[in-house]
């Protein structure tokens, strides 16, 4: 039965399949394909996502915590929800970051209890690589981002020992902590789990799919490689740096778009999630497929 209908007050059984390595190349597939059915409306979602991000990053005073991280959960699982919508024959609509928060109290603290831990981890690389290098991997991450005046990439200098060293842990760092993040949000939706169940939940999912989960982001890498030669390409035979910046835009708003909306096959190729009868509910749990 599909995931969204395992949502009753009742509880709920949880299992966790056996998933083929090539699977994560099929969800990047299957990406692309409903991508095509409704691209307006997941542009659109994504474009307000990062408004929305934006203007949380622009509300915060210099000096505090960034709180924007906090909306990365729901910005994650409002576009799966719309996926599943899409899927429905429903369109995708900036509706859907909204829909989780109206299943109820618990579901809406699990996913703010998600989002601290975000904002924890994004506070904790940053002062960590600060303290080891003072600055100079943020210096050098802001110069690759910002365009040279007219528009031509900026070439930073190389970093130092410190820098190098403080990039990779705040790089490892935050690989390190995606990964009781990656399924907890829709475990928490459709799962109906506790923030410290659904991370503990998205640990063993993520291991005992290891091999499609590699897979998975080694096709992402590839894609993301390519489009950057084809935009470097362009560029190069056209010889204006202005459009270097388009170009790169006009690529990444849907691969990123793309991106998102591959974690709901992700999801619902790994847990199967049923409703659990009243007088059964000894069974309602996660368990992993042996």
């Amino acid at each position: 039965m599909p995931i969204s209908d395992a949502r009753p007050p009742a509880p709920v059984a949880i299992r966790i399949r056996q998933v083929p390595p090539m699977a994560g190349l099929a969800w990047i597939r299957a990406g692309f394909r409903v991508f095509g059915r409704r691209p307006g409306g997941f542009l659109g979602m994504t474009a307000a996502g990062a408004i929305a991000i934006f203007l949380a990053a622009l509300a915060v005073p210099p000096g505090l915590p960034p709180l924007w991280p906090l909306l990365i959960p729901l910005v994650s699982l409002g576009c799966m929800v719309a996926t599943e919508a899409v899927l429905n024959d429903l369109p995708a609509q900036p509706g859907a970051f909204i829909a989780p928060l109206r299943t109820g109290r618990a579901q809406r603290w699990a996913l703010l209890q998600i989002g601290f831990l975000y904002v924890l981890t994004a506070v904790g690389a940053y002062l960590v690589g600060n303290w080891l290098d003072g600055g100079e991997a943020m210096r050098w991450m802001v110069a690759v981002a910002t365009p040279a005046p007219g528009g031509t990439p900026t070439i930073p200098p190389p970093l130092s020992a410190a820098g190098t060293v403080s990039l990779l842990l705040q790089t490892s760092w935050l690989v390190f902590v995606s990964v009781p993040l990656w399924h907890a949000p829709a475990l928490v939706h459709w799962g109906r789990q506790r923030a410290a169940q659904a991370m503990f939940s998205s640990i063993v999912a993520v291991w005992r799919t290891r091999g499609a989960f590699v897979m998975y982001h080694l096709g992402w890498w590839v894609i993301s490689v390519f489009a950057m030669m084809a935009v470097s390409v362009v560029t190069a035979l056209v010889g204006t740096p202005m459009l270097a910046v388009m170009l790169l835009l006009a690529t990444m708003w849907p691969l990123s778009t793309i991106f998102y909306v591959t974690f709901w096959y992700g999801f619902a190729d790994t847990f199967e999630i049923r409703p659990v009868a009243p007088d059964d509910e000894s069974n309602a749990g996660v368990r992993s497929e042996t």
